[in-house]
């Protein structure tokens, strides 16, 4: 199953694929959205964001403080989730397919091995969630938030539902973070961090070949990387810095 996988991340596409396999800047020039403006597509995913926060504020107006203390552990919940999604929907071919094209087959092939850092900003487009990812995602989680519910009433579903939308977010940043080059961290006081660097490599770790659907599969905190038995630290020599 791994090796088949890792066959299909690599596999040809495109009668051009097995030129982008070696060479995933050919392949970004063929695939990258040139429509997309990273304003337009923040601008779509907030909106979304805003309509599922607002709704579970609204759900949580009268939620207790232990309702809202739970927070850190729908984090925890949100990191198992980003884990198994990552690890399974993403970097195999499971329904809806639709993870597996945009990450296994595009993502991965566009950015792998040492060249990880966009362009420009319509490569953007191959790093971000479409906007209508975050809708599928809530279905996805529906579940947890019915457990939520029927556990502590429609407030604890509602801080399930807040938290949840601010750890999507979380995420997204993170991801981006990763992708960005070093002029453009150097603007951004988070992407100076060291946390950011270390986090930078252990996605680096994940980005190489032999490793993309074996290890290293939280993009944010590598808790459930941990949990689960997938975590393995990156050489010394991927340091999470920019390349190029």
């Amino acid at each position: 199953m791994v090796e088949a996988a890792q066959h299909a991340v690599v596999a040809p596409a495109t009668s051009g694929a097995t030129r982008d396999a070696s060479d995933p800047l050919s392949y970004r020039d063929r695939a990258v959205d040139r429509s997309f403006t990273l304003g337009g597509h923040v601008a779509k995913v907030l909106a979304v964001a805003s309509v599922i926060f607002a709704g579970g504020l609204w759900l949580a107006r009268d939620a207790s403080a232990w309702m809202w203390s739970a927070w850190p552990i729908f984090w925890l919940v949100a990191n198992v989730f980003e884990w198994w999604i990552h690890r399974f929907p993403m970097h195999r071919p499971l329904q809806p397919r639709v993870l597996y094209q945009a990450h296994a087959l595009i993502h991965h092939r566009a950015f792998v091995g040492d060249a990880q850092q966009i362009r420009a900003t319509a490569e953007l487009s191959l790093v971000m969630m479409p906007w209508y990812t975050l809708i599928m995602v809530f279905v996805m989680a529906s579940p947890i938030a019915g457990l939520a519910a029927w556990l502590g009433g429609p407030g604890l579903a509602g801080v399930f539902l807040v938290a949840s939308v601010s750890y999507f977010l979380l995420y997204e940043a993170i991801h981006t973070l990763h992708h960005l080059t070093a002029a453009q961290l150097a603007m951004i006081p988070l992407g100076r961090s060291h946390l950011v660097a270390a986090l930078r490599a252990h996605h680096l770790h994940h980005h190489q070949r032999e490793n993309m659907v074996r290890v290293n599969f939280n993009v944010t905190f590598p808790l459930a990387d941990r949990l689960m038995g997938t975590y393995e630290r990156a050489p010394a020599s991927r340091s999470g810095s920019p390349r190029g």
